[in-house]
Order: C-alpha cells, then structure tokens, then sequence
C-alpha cells in the first residue's frame, strides 16, 4: 500500500543548530563526555515526563542542561508529532489557510519551538506563499530564547515569517484575549503540564478561552502523551464541550464530530497514534546506552475547530485504525472506529492474500484511516470480514520521506 502522503523528514540544519549550541555550552568537553551529560539529563526527563510528573520551572525550564538535551533528543519527537497532526488537518480535515493576509499560528505552551517551527516548516513545504506569523506562549524565558535564535539561525526553512515570545505562566491565566484571532493554535504536548491536576470544570474553561482565540474556519491541533488517562480526559472533555458548546465541533481523531468511544467503558484499547519514525545517526548515537524508543513515536491526537466537520456515510466503510494489525493462523485482523462512530473487528483471509499484500496490511499504522470498499458482517454486526485485499485502500496515511 503506497502511503497517501509522504512527509518532510527532520531538517539536519536543525539537528546540526541544537549540537552546535552543545558544543559551544562546554567547549573544554570532549564530544563523549558530552554526550554523557545529555543522556544522564534525558533519563531523568524521561521520568519526568513518564513517572513522576514534575513540572517544577525552576528545575524544567530554566536550566542550559536540560533545554539542550530536550533540543537534541526529544525536539526532534514533538516536531513529528505536530507535523503528523498539521499533516491530517491539511490532507484530510480540510483546514483553509487564510484567502490573504498572514497565518496567524499560536503555540501555548511552546517550549523551545518544536510544534511551532515544525508547523512553519510544513507550511513552506507545501508551497503556501502567505507570510507567517507565529505567537509562542510559555513560563520559560529561556525556551523562549532558544526558540527565537533557532528561528532566526534557520531562517531559510520558514522565510516570510516572524514570530513573536510572550513569557507567561499558563497554570493560572491566559493572556488577556485581544481582537487577534488564529489560525491555527498548538498545544503540542503541553496541555497536561499547564492543566496538571486540574477540575473538570476548570479544564473545559481553559479550553473555551482557547477556542475564544480561533478563526472561525482555524483548528486547534492538540497533541498528548499516549498514556491513557492523559487521552481520556482530553477526550471526555472535548466530547462534553462539543455537546454543549455551538461553535466547538470534533474534527479528529473520528469521523462526523463523533465522540472518542473508549473512555466511557472498558476496552483493550484507547485512542491515541503509533507512527514509525527514522531516528538519525546522532540521535541513535545519544541513545546507544539507553535503549529507550525511538523508532516510534506515539501521541494522543484531537482537532477542534469552529466549522462543522467534514461530513462521512455513517457505516463501517471508513474507519481509523486502533489496533495493532494482527496476523492469525488464517486471518489479518484489525479494530478500527468507524463514520457511525463505533467499533468494529474488521478481518481478511490470509488464504486470499499474496505475501505483498499481507506485507502491505502488517505496514498499516495505528491512525491510518482507511476505506472499506466491500464487507459484510455475519452473526455478530460488529465483525466485518473484508471481501479482498483489493477492496481496501488507504484514505489518509503519512510516511516520512527516507
């Protein structure tokens, strides 16, 4: 199965900018003990984010350490991310970039720029000619710092753009909302950090002020850890906004507005990606001693906007898929969501398979959304078995450039 849209890989300019800034920080190291330093520093991110859920400023975003460790090894992974996420919202979501005049972009939470500057460098990558304007908004004046000299060190990436800091501490208030209206507005894996231990009632106020700052045809691409209580509360809650908010409607990660169907029972399964990724040389090198993954990058996805969302048959023909791709002695099988909004078991006989075809099904992501061209369901309406390999086809399914 060929993919439906084959993405930018990584800029080294910006892999080389982050190590260069090593570098220069420690100029009587050598490169191993360097390196040494940043992998120390990445395990103890890694449990922060993953374990013990510390967000302290003064120890996140205040230290050269950690803001450089972050550039060389888990940038790299948010930028995926949001270039996954803005890849769907342009190829299949249908978002429409402003007739003239500038883009007008907000990332919250910015950090050092990932989600940002990955969603500048996708637009110029699709030859959108509009001049950018991006707002970051985060605590750290010093990601801050890091955002605007990378900005400017890289400019060739994203030319015709600017961007604009603002230092402010989300956890309490946003910035006073002006007449300025966005685009598109990221939260690239920061909503669980600014929100942190938050009330239902205060999350789903955060994200009404949110939507307050859109245009009326703008997206907001929300981007989380793929843990599962992360995903079902931002599930749980946009579903009751979308049920009591006029202008807020579900784009992503389903069909028809439809809800998030997992986190109102119990299930196998939750919502959230699993994309392959190509770690470069350098990235591998960091992680040589560590083993941790990076051949995948897995995130919660949702997409929120003012319009009304792209409208599908309300069957099984279109669905996303959450699962893996399983291989049994005589099926390939999978579960996807499908228009209608439920979950389905969808699965072919291997018996009508060539080894081709069932290499192509085994290479389906999670978050693929794919086509069903002919199937029926037998005793169980829930089971759908799937005619021939030819009656699949992928509708939506990025893969990076090699």
């Amino acid at each position: 199965m060929k993919p439906t849209v084959e993405l930018p890989s990584y800029p080294k300019e910006i892999e080389d900018w982050w190590w260069n800034q090593t570098v220069q920080m420690w100029p009587e190291l050598s490169e191993e003990k360097i390196l040494n330093l940043i992998r120390k520093e990445i395990l103890i991110q890694s449990d922060r984010f993953n374990k013990s859920r510390s967000f302290d400023p003064q120890a996140y975003g205040s230290r050269e350490l950690s803001l450089l460790s972050y550039g060389n090894f888990f940038f790299p992974r948010t930028w995926k991310a949001m270039t996954l996420a803005l890849s769907e919202a342009f190829h299949f979501r249908l978002w429409e970039k402003s007739s003239k005049g500038p883009i007008r972009i907000l990332d919250i939470g910015s950090g050092s720029g990932a989600s940002g500057l990955s969603t500048l460098s996708f637009l110029r990558k699709l030859n959108i000619e509009n001049s950018i304007s991006l707002e970051s908004w985060d605590y750290s004046g010093k990601s801050l710092a890091f955002q605007k000299n990378l900005h400017r060190a890289c400019y060739p990436l994203w030319p015709e753009s600017e961007i604009k800091t603002k230092r402010t501490d989300l956890r309490y208030n946003l910035p006073k909302p002006s007449k300025q209206r966005y685009d598109l507005i990221l939260l690239g894996y920061s909503i669980n950090e600014v929100l942190q231990d938050t009330e239902a009632n205060e999350y789903r106020d955060w994200i009404r002020e949110i939507i307050g700052l859109l245009a009326p045809s703008g997206f907001v691409l929300i981007v989380e850890p793929a843990e599962k209580n992360l995903c079902d509360q931002l599930h749980k809650n946009t579903a009751f906004l979308s049920s009591v908010e006029k202008d807020l409607h579900i784009e992503s990660p389903y069909f028809n507005g439809n809800q998030c169907p997992f986190f109102s029972g119990k299930t196998n399964y939750y919502s959230h990606e699993v994309r392959k990724i190509y770690p470069s040389q350098r990235i591998e090198e960091i992680n040589k001693p560590l083993g941790l993954e990076m051949r995948e990058v897995k995130f919660g996805l949702s997409i929120i906007g003012k319009k009304p969302p792209r409208s599908f048959p309300k069957n099984f023909s279109i669905c996303r898929l959450v699962s893996p791709v399983r291989k049994k002695k005589g099926t390939i099988s999978f579960i996807g969501i499908a228009s209608d909004g439920l979950e389905y078991g969808y699965e072919l006989q291997r018996r009508s398979l060539s080894t081709d075809e069932t290499k192509g099904l085994l290479n389906m992501e999670r978050g693929d959304i794919i086509n069903i061209a002919e199937g029926e369901s037998g005793k169980d309406p829930k089971r759908i078995r799937i005619h021939s390999y030819n009656s699949l086809s992928l509708q939506f399914a990025p893969r990076w450039e090699k």
